[in-house]
């Protein structure tokens, strides 16, 4: 059954932490993220021309290949957290569908990161482990 986006997001992020949690390809490339440093994620999702709701913030909790905690939240400040990845509605879509990867739509400015770009280099196969993962859900757009 496939969970809608934005309206199921909460939703959508605990499933995620789920599927993170199942993964050993993901415990194996995540291995030592978030230690010693904040590897928690917001992943924040803002309105563009296909979209114009609210933003859609939601939270990771990752630890040493582990994900300990998802949120939807009110705020992205609602939280401590090392790593932030934010862009328009369209180009999650895109990410979500697998029409692209996280490290290229860093690369191209298409969603904008903040935190430790040398930590998020370092962990480069976690991330596209993480991006495959969110593909992985039967996912519903809104817009």
């Amino acid at each position: 059954m496939a969970i809608t986006l934005p309206a199921e997001a909460g939703d959508w992020i605990d499933e995620l932490g789920r599927r993170l949690n199942d993964s050993e390809a993901f415990a194996a490339a995540a291995e030592g993220w978030g230690v010693e440093f904040d590897g928690d994620f917001v992943f924040e999702i803002q309105p563009d021309d296909s979209y114009d709701g609210e933003p859609i913030t939601l939270y990771l909790a990752l630890r040493d290949g582990e994900c300990l905690d998802t949120d939807r939240l009110a705020d992205p400040t609602d939280v401590a957290h090392g790593f932030a990845l934010r862009g328009g509605y369209t180009e999650w879509k895109r990410l979500i569908r697998g029409e692209t990867d996280v490290v290229e739509a860093v690369m191209t400015g298409t969603l904008d990161v903040e935190g430790s770009r040398m930590q998020a280099m370092r962990y480069q196969d976690a991330l596209l482990e993480l991006g495959a993962t969110a593909t992985d859900i039967d996912t519903d757009f809104e817009h």
